[in-house]
């Protein structure tokens, strides 16, 4: 495995951000050690949907502009880009650039926003789960690409990080498809391997200043885990921030996968680190998502009647507006829209949470069984 660099940071001030990014990317050999003169540079943000930084959904727009300046620097020619959920439009890169922060840091510093919004299937013959995935495509106009994930919860996949945030070179509501094809964690895991075995970014770069905790990765809450974590492989930055918030690798589904392809140990030691101490880093006091425990080795005659019993379900809560996005997003068509409110049909759902990921009123609340609301009284 790669080394992953930790560097302490805790406030999104630019001459700190930039001290921490320019530290945590010098120790791993400098920006040149990845970006060449004359290289077109792909800087893939974690752009979930149109929210503020400090909502701490979207890699807040400091850590952005400093990568993104670091590597034209180093001679790179700068693109910045993502595909939030929804309909991929120019129209919804404006509204998301603009209210993320990262208009405003194009507009100082020249950096360019990508606005393509088309697509390509991309041969993968290493797939396990296709040999072809649809994708953006400024993926194919890049010839470095360096990640920047937010450190946060996913109450389906119990972390966000560096390979999840990779699922946002899919585009738009094809993502949608994807949940329908890989309904479970374990499934839906091994898709998402494939992409990062597919796109292998060069460059690591994760925003955990402040991250989110709790039902992520939009529903949580803001979260200070004050640090830059940054690395080469992909894997071993998640393996890192996910025990550094007092989580165990081996909980998280998609690190489970990685394991079994060979690509982790799963343990910590094995990932060498360099930079400040992981022990004056470790944060306490992070929570992990309250949705239940992960079925995706429950045989299949059970795993329905599970999830009704163990695993928290999406219900539309008092600030539901009946707006219809997260029956766009449900990839099962469990979702109805009637008298001015959601409707969640709890046999056809399949609990991913896109539903309450995807709500621009976080008005999607996961209530536990009440088996479970019993036994925690009890």
């Amino acid at each position: 495995m790669y080394r992953v660099s930790l560097v302490r940071c805790d406030t999104y001030g630019r001459p700190q951000v930039e001290a921490a990014v320019d530290r945590a990317i010098g120790l791993l050999g400098g920006m040149e050690r990845f970006v060449q003169p004359g290289q077109r540079v792909l800087i893939k943000a974690n752009l979930l949907w149109s929210s503020r930084p400090d909502q701490a959904i979207v890699t807040h727009p400091e850590v952005v502009r400093a990568v993104g300046l670091m590597a034209r620097d180093a001679g790179g020619k700068v693109i910045i880009a993502d595909s939030p959920g929804g309909i991929f439009s120019s129209a919804t890169l404006r509204r998301v650039y603009r209210r993320s922060g990262l208009w405003a840091v194009a507009d100082e510093t020249g950096l360019t926003l990508n606005q393509d919004t088309g697509t390509v299937a991309l041969p993968h013959p290493g797939g396990v789960t296709a040999k072809r995935f649809e994708m953006c495509r400024y993926l194919t106009q890049a010839d470095v690409i360096i990640s920047l994930p937010k450190l946060k919860t996913h109450s389906f996949m119990r972390f966000t990080g560096a390979i999840k945030n990779l699922f946002g070179v899919v585009p738009g509501l094809q993502k949608v498809g994807y949940h329908a094809k890989h309904q479970d964690a374990d499934t839906f895991s091994e898709m998402l391997v494939d992409v990062l075995t597919l796109v292998r970014p060069a460059l690591t770069v994760m925003d955990g200043i402040v991250g989110m905790d709790g039902n992520g990765p939009s529903g949580g809450d803001p979260f200070p885990t004050g640090v830059i974590l940054a690395g080469p492989d992909a894997v071993a930055v998640d393996e890192l921030a996910v025990s550094l918030v007092g989580m165990q690798p081996r909980s998280i589904p998609v690190l489970r996968v990685a394991a079994r392809r060979g690509l982790t140990t799963l343990r910590r030691k094995d990932v060498p680190l360099i930079g400040d101490s992981f022990e004056a880093a470790r944060v306490e006091g992070f929570r992990p998502p309250s949705t239940g425990p992960d079925l995706s080795r429950v045989p299949g005659f059970l795993s329905r009647w599970a999830a009704r019993v163990v695993v928290t379900s999406p219900v539309a809560g008092p600030a539901c507006t009946g707006c219809g996005v997260c029956r766009e997003h449900c990839p099962v068509g469990a979702i109805t829209i009637a008298n001015g409110r959601a409707h969640m049909n709890p046999d056809g759902c399949i609990r991913c949470y896109c539903c309450h990921e995807m709500c621009p009123y976080n008005a999607v609340e996961l209530r536990q069984p009440r088996l479970v609301q019993a036994l925690m009284r009890s």
